[in-house]
């Protein structure tokens, strides 16, 4: 009479083995399905990606942008400095890219006359928050290219009214501007000729060049700028530049009385994790509430 007992204990015990083993294949396979969903989502790609410099004057503060290209609570400042690359940021939206200034605007400075505002005012409950409205006033733009993944922006001010901010952009990506180069732009309106390591080249006026560096037998970077005025050719500048093999150089040479200003700005080429990047499942439009992110 004990045998059937366990015969029939050793039948649930197998069917309780076989339960839980389709029971973790399916997780398995769940599990693989939605790793394989987060990866897909993982995959979407910014519109762009891009970065800045102020290359005129003191640095940037106080525009921003939204990183999906229309207004909402994702607004995000940008800190442009004006001694080298700002951090990276990523745009998800439409060109053009748009910055903006955010202003706040109190409730009470709308409404009443001049002498009403001019009283004094009576003791508030401290409990009670103010009533401001923020506002997004549209400052400067660039178009995108949709072929062009990373820029790098030239932020400068105008000093017009209405009008604060210029920027210029250029094609950012390793691709158009590997490591171990120099990008050359001249702000003279005379021509440029240029002595710059192992290699010579004429810059027209306002114009650009990428030069790949090739150092001398030093192992140095000797450069040398020569200005034509009325058929007079002038040395204007000449000096020795270390060469960084992993790094990638703009160069702007700026008119003064006497010849051209040098200035240059070194960028490490090295992975960085944009900001405003969208994160694992977040799908456009999605933004947390609170204030404006800063960098």
């Amino acid at each position: 009479m004990r045998r059937p007992k366990k015969h029939l204990a050793r039948g649930s015990w197998v069917h309780a083995w076989s339960f839980s083993l389709l029971a973790t294949v399916l997780m398995a396979s769940t599990s693989q399905g939605q790793d394989s969903q987060d990866t897909q989502k993982e995959e979407e790609k910014p519109a762009c990606i891009f970065s800045g410099i102020a290359w005129q004057g003191a640095s940037i503060s106080g525009l921003g942008y939204f990183p999906e290209g229309k207004e909402d609570e994702g607004f995000i400042e940008v800190f442009l400095p004006n001694g080298g690359r700002s951090r990276k940021y990523a745009y998800y939206g439409k060109s053009p890219l748009n910055f903006y200034q955010r202003i706040e605007i109190r409730k009470d400075d709308e409404k009443g006359t001049e002498e009403e505002k001019a009283k004094p005012k009576k003791d508030s409950d401290p409990d009670q928050k103010e009533v401001v409205e923020v506002k997004y006033l549209p400052m400067v733009s660039t178009r995108l290219d949709p072929k062009v993944k990373e820029i790098f922006l030239f932020f400068f001010k105008t000093g017009e009214e209405g009008n604060p901010y210029g920027l210029e952009s250029i094609d950012f990506s390793l691709e158009a501007f590997p490591v171990g180069t120099y990008w050359f732009f001249s702000r003279c309106r005379t021509p440029l000729t240029i002595g710059f390591g192992l290699d010579n080249g004429q810059l027209p006026p306002l114009g650009q060049a990428l030069i790949k560096a090739r150092p001398d037998e030093f192992g140095d970077l000797p450069i040398r700028v020569f200005q034509s005025k009325t058929n007079i050719r002038r040395k204007v500048y000449s000096t020795i530049w270390n060469f960084t093999p992993r790094a990638r150089t703009i160069v702007f040479l700026l008119p003064t009385p006497n010849g051209v200003k040098v200035r240059r700005f070194m960028d490490l080429a090295r992975e960085e994790k944009p900001l405003g990047v969208r994160a694992p499942g977040q799908t456009a439009g999605e933004s947390k509430p609170g204030k404006p992110q800063k960098p």
